[in-house]
This record gives C-alpha cells, structure tokens and sequence, in this order.
C-alpha cells in the first residue's frame, strides 16, 4: 500500500489499516458479499470557514476594544486598527485548519448534505455497481463532519431493509466519537459480515471481485 497521509494515520493509529484489512478479510470469508471500507478527510466544502472565522475574531475584538487597546500601544488610531485586521485575518486563517472549527461553523443540513452526495459518487468511482451479484457494500467514514454512510447495492437492499444498517452506523459514528476510529470500523465491518452472511453465504467458487483493504482519500 502508499504510505498514508499524516491525518489518516493519526485517526487510524500506527497498525489501524493492517486491523481494518484482516477484519474485512475474515468478515468476507462468511460470505458473498464484498465489503468496502472508505476513510475520506472530509467532504464538505469549507471555503466559507475562514471569512467567517475572521469575522468571529474581528466581533470579538470588537466587543474588547482591542482596536481601542492596540491604538494605546502603538500611539495611532489607523495602525491599531490595521493591526486588529491583521491579527484577525491571521487567527481566523489558523482557526480554519482545525476540523472542529469547521465542523461548527458548517451548518448541519449541508453536512449531511454534502456527505451522503459523496457516498453515493465514491460507490459508483469504486466500481461497487459492477459486481456481478450486486453485491457490493460501501462503508464510508467522513472524519470532519463525524459521519458515516452505508451504502449498499441492488442485490442487497433488495433482502436487507436500510434500517438494519443503522446499527453498523452507530458503530462507526460511536469509534470516531471516543477516539477509536479503528476500532469502530472493525466492529462495523464484523457486523456487515455476519449481516450478510445470513442472506448472502460465501458460495463455492467465490470470486472476490474488490480489494480487501481500507481505501483513504482527501
């Protein structure tokens, strides 16, 4: 496998791809059904964060007088103020790097939104649609929003009702929250295997159509 981008191996932890890797492999040993896991960093766009970050700071220094404090210092009312944008416009630059000022300053509905679009644009790029038993499963982390997205394919959703996935889901959603993003996507993977082995038992002669291992992208 490429080396793993930094923020992906900070979610994951030093061996996370390797555990993620053998539990795919040993869920898809029970059964037909292909199962792939996906591990983006985000998928909302976050363009407006930083406009509204510096004006968050610039509200702030506002409410404190800062433009008033830097004036003091500096002995001219103009250099304070262009002091105050400066800083402002540098804070709220840093302040936009970080996944949880996103996260807030991103309204929830376009969150969700954005997520469930990429989903479904990531299982057909993924050629998930192509196997030959429509089989194929899509589990996808989006680590910014702290959501997660399961998608599956004709031959399972015709068998398996969509509620039955929220279980899977919630456990994902449950490793990302405490820190365990590895470990939630195990457990996921785990219960989409026994799932599917109840509907779809691995037939002999099985071909696995897709790559047993955790995909990562921006």
């Amino acid at each position: 496998m490429d080396t793993l981008p930094s923020w992906a191996t900070q979610a994951l932890g030093a061996d996370g791809y390797d555990r993620i890797e053998a539990a795919i492999a040993q869920a898809e040993n029970t059964t037909s059904g292909e199962i792939v896991p996906l591990l983006v960093r985000r998928s909302s766009t976050v363009g407006h964060v930083p406009i509204l970050a510096f004006a968050f700071v610039m509200l702030t220094a506002f409410i404190f007088d800062v433009p008033g404090l830097l004036a003091d210092v500096t002995g001219n009312e103009w250099i304070g103020a262009g002091l105050c944008w400066l800083l402002a416009a540098a804070l709220g630059f840093v302040a936009s790097r970080f996944d949880i000022v996103d996260r807030l300053l991103t309204p929830q509905p376009d969150q969700v939104h954005q997520v469930d679009m990429r989903a479904e644009l990531e299982f057909f790029e993924l050629d998930l649609s192509q196997t030959e038993g429509r089989t194929g499963v899509l589990l996808m982390v989006s680590l910014m929003e702290h959501r997660a997205v399961i998608l599956a394919d004709k031959g399972i959703s015709e068998k398996l009702d969509a509620e039955v996935w929220q279980e899977v889901v919630a456990l994902m959603i449950a490793g990302v929250k405490r820190g365990d993003l590895t470990g939630g996507m195990c457990a996921a993977i785990e219960r989409c295997g026994s799932l599917l082995a109840a509907e779809f038992p691995l037939a002999e002669g099985d071909v696995n159509e897709l790559h047993d291992h955790l995909i990562v992208k921006d």
